[in-house]
């Protein structure tokens, strides 16, 4: 099968996918009944409560069967209308607050991912080209304490080391919460309760007003979340990169590529790592969902104000139409981060497409 049948074939599953996340959340939000759901639909400010609470039941056909509320409450989705989010960082639509909250997320993510990778794959193949060296021990080991070591503990023994001064005043060099720093900020105009305009990329918006200042000081701010994320979920890349290397180098044509004389360069780098990679590359998609947990807990550890703090915030105020919007949108992201995994499977093993 070619690539391209391949991918479409990839995309007509991702279809059943969503309908099944979108049955569970809608079963979820109908376990208590239908007020909170009406709630999550009306917006305090705009007065007129009872005039909102009639428009919500008739947008989601509440006086139907679940069936076809199941069917109006997606379409609703699919027309951007998630409903309102209240907490103590934000007030308004859910929509709203996820364009504003996560591209700081998708910048940690993307920053922890990048990381992960370049650090896990290198190191896994290293360790199991050089078995039961010293290196490959101590990696093992630095391995195990990662992948038992809750992230959030780790996160606040970070702050601990480097931005406090309770082990070494020199040791602090880094800040201990949010994404920037208030005062570098204050008097900026493209900043306001948190976020940055036009693009809420921090770092991006810093640049494009040319705040340099700025950039470095959200920079720094990114250190410590991201060295968290990708400590905690590197543990299980790199011991998985390192168990299918040695199975690879175990292979017959392993075996005969050595016995043609090939350097032992070659033999790792064009022979045996590609399909090392094989199951390395399906467990990175799972990855994609540890890294968007680890973003809660990371977030409420550090402050920073992305997707992932103003949840738990939706969470503390028992705040359905936040909760929902952010598990929609992580459902999503999961989603389509396999299928890319997928398709970069069905690259570089052509077995799969058949």
């Amino acid at each position: 099968m070619k690539l391209r049948y391949y991918i479409l074939r990839r995309l007509l599953f991702v279809i059943p996918t969503l309908v099944g996340l979108t049955l569970i959340v809608f079963i979820l939000i109908h376990v208590e009944g239908t007020d909170n759901l009406i709630g999550s639909y009306i917006n305090p400010r705009a007065g007129n409560i009872a005039g909102q609470e009639a428009s919500a039941i008739q947008l989601l056909h509440l006086n139907e069967p679940l069936p076809y509320q199941y069917f109006y409450w997606v379409n609703a989705l699919i027309h951007g209308n998630w409903g309102y989010t209240h907490t103590g960082i934000f007030n308004g639509p859910v929509t709203t607050a996820i364009l504003l909250f996560y591209p700081n997320s998708l910048v940690l993510a993307i920053l922890s991912f990048v990381l992960l990778t370049a650090i896990s794959i290198p190191l896994g193949v290293w360790s199991a080209v050089r078995r039961n060296s010293l290196g490959d021990h101590l990696t093992r080991v630095a391995s195990f304490i990662g992948y038992s070591m809750p992230i959030y503990w780790l996160g606040l023994i970070l702050i601990i080391i480097f931005a406090s001064n309770n082990v070494n005043p020199a040791l602090n060099i880094f800040p201990i919460s949010g994404t920037v720093s208030i005062e570098l900020v204050s008097n900026a105009s493209w900043y306001v309760q948190g976020v940055s305009f036009p693009t809420h990329l921090l770092l991006l918006d810093a640049l494009i007003h040319g705040r340099f200042d700025i950039f470095e000081n959200a920079a720094a701010h990114l250190v410590l979340p991201v060295v968290t994320l990708t400590y905690g979920t590197l543990a299980g890349v790199l011991r998985v990169t390192r168990s299918s290397m040695q199975d690879t180098l175990s292979q017959d044509y392993v075996r005969t590529a050595r016995a043609k004389g090939l350097s032992e360069n070659v033999v790792v780098k064009v022979h045996a790592r590609r399909n090392a990679l094989i199951p390395v590359t399906t467990l990175l998609g799972f990855t994609v969902a540890a890294l968007l947990g680890g973003v809660v807990l990371i977030e409420t550890v550090f402050d920073y104000l992305g997707i992932g703090y103003w949840t738990t915030q939706a969470f503390l105020s028992n705040d359905l139409g936040g909760v929902m919007g952010a598990t929609v949108i992580f459902g999503l992201t999961f989603v389509f981060a396999n299928l890319v995994v997928d398709v970069v499977y069905g690259f570089l093993d052509p077995r799969i497409r058949y």
